[in-house]
């Protein structure tokens, strides 16, 4: 029996499924089976809204791009997409992809700031840190209105640019940088402050991916030797990424009776009710065993970001510094296409927690709204939001008396395709 495609490991799943669909002679009942064929198949038998897809025929379509954008159900999803499998894995199995290393975006004044690098960028390898802001692009000025994308080039290895940085201080670097292969570092910053007579384990995780798992244990046995007693989780620029290594994370923290508990049920359309399946927490054994826990978060803070606020809130205090989160309670499977090199990311199952809250579409809400200060790098203690989970981890109360409406979101990121999601250039 031939595989037509199969629904590979997961993005936001736990176990592997099996094949999904068979054919026993594939030339001969599918003598012109095409993607958008395929693309149609998965929809009609996996899409989470599947009552909601206008009904097409594939044949009217001549690539499954446009064929999704005709069977998505527009009301509710942004997220559905199509990359390459090549670049799929690339992303989740090997932690790296084609760019300069770093994130950015406006600060309160327009400026364009870096807001994070990987350690494998050749910016880091210069000294240009987060805070740091974009100048010019080959010769152009750059400013929030300005398309980067646009003025970078094309996503491939050995495309040039010339920038001008300029430093918090000042300090002016003009030079030169290539597109290369990056390897992501998603642990992007730890370490362990004293406040008061406590001490609290700060970690910025940018992404779930597989190598994360590393990077996690290590920075959990560091904050085992440390004995800390409280514990900031930084996720304001972490768009999700898989369920099993989201899980991990909060298994490195737990305390010993959230063992077992329920943490999350993924919840399919009516034609998989047999997929939909309840998550158990499980405490790895070197679980630094909090009882509260502080999430630094953004209107970037998605998926499996937030799968996790949300699964340990029926069970822990939670406080949310920053931002309301993005608001995307729901998960996809990836479906590796048979007959081209493509991957189908449709939206396939919504998550609840135990006490089957979910549907967060407008995001989980902030406990206490601070800026997000992009001209302060990670771990300097006057930066707004590490400064206000500290404030409460020492006085018990938050200083800011913000609302929603008095922090700069804009521009609002979206989640469209893997480039987002992956989240630098």
């Amino acid at each position: 029996m031939k595989t037509i495609f199969y629904k590979l490991s997961a993005w936001l799943l736990i176990p592997v499924f099996g094949l999904l669909f068979f054919s026993c002679e594939k030339e001969k009942i599918y003598p012109d089976y095409k993607t958008t064929d395929e693309l149609n198949i998965v929809m009609k038998s996996w899409y989470f809204w599947i009552d909601s897809v206008p009904q097409v025929n594939p044949d009217d379509y001549s690539n499954p791009y446009d064929l999704l954008e005709a069977m998505r159900y527009q009301e509710k999803d942004r997220w559905s997409y199509i990359t390459t499998q090549d670049a799929f894995d690339q992303y989740y199995e090997e932690g790296t992809f084609v760019g300069f290393g770093f994130g950015y975006a406006p600060d309160a004044d327009g400026n364009i700031r870096i807001t994070f690098l990987y350690e494998d960028s050749d910016l880091y390898a210069d000294g240009i840190t987060r805070g740091w802001s974009i100048k010019e692009i080959n010769g152009v000025a750059v400013n929030e209105n300005s398309d980067l994308t646009e003025l970078l080039g094309a996503n491939e290895i050995g495309v040039s640019n010339d920038f001008v940085f300029e430093s918090p201080e000042g300090e002016i670097i003009s030079q030169s940088y290539t597109k290369k292969l990056v390897t992501m570092n998603t642990v992007l910053y730890r370490t362990v402050f004293d406040v008061g007579a406590r001490k609290a384990g700060y970690l910025v995780l940018k992404s779930f991916i597989r190598p994360s798992m590393d990077e996690l244990e290590e920075s959990f046995n560091y904050f085992n030797t440390e004995n800390i007693d409280e514990l900031i989780i930084d996720l304001r620029y972490n768009g999700g990424g898989q369920m099993n290594v989201a899980m991990y994370l909060a298994g490195l923290f737990v305390p010993d009776e959230l063992n077992d508990q329920l943490f999350l049920k993924y919840i399919h359309n009516n034609l998989n009710t047999s997929e939909d399946y309840a998550y158990h927490l499980v405490q790895e054994a070197n679980s630094v065993r909090m009882s509260k826990v502080y999430f630094i978060t953004s209107k970037a803070s998605a998926s499996a970001s937030e799968a996790v606020i949300n699964g340990l809130k029926p069970y822990m205090d939670v406080f949310l510094i920053g931002d309301d989160t993005y608001g995307k309670p729901v998960g996809m499977y990836p479906f590796f296409s048979y007959e081209s090199n493509l991957a189908y990311v449709p939206v396939t199952f919504k998550m609840t927690n135990a006490n089957d809250e979910g549907d967060y579409y407008n995001g989980l809400p902030a406990s206490s709204y601070v800026n997000d200060d992009k001209t302060k790098n990670f771990g300097d203690l006057n930066e707004a939001c590490l400064n206000e989970a500290l404030y409460h981890i020492e006085t018990g109360s938050f200083s800011s008396k913000k609302s929603s409406h008095e922090i700069k979101r804009k521009p609002e990121i979206e989640y469209n395709n893997l480039n987002d999601e992956i989240g630098a250039i």
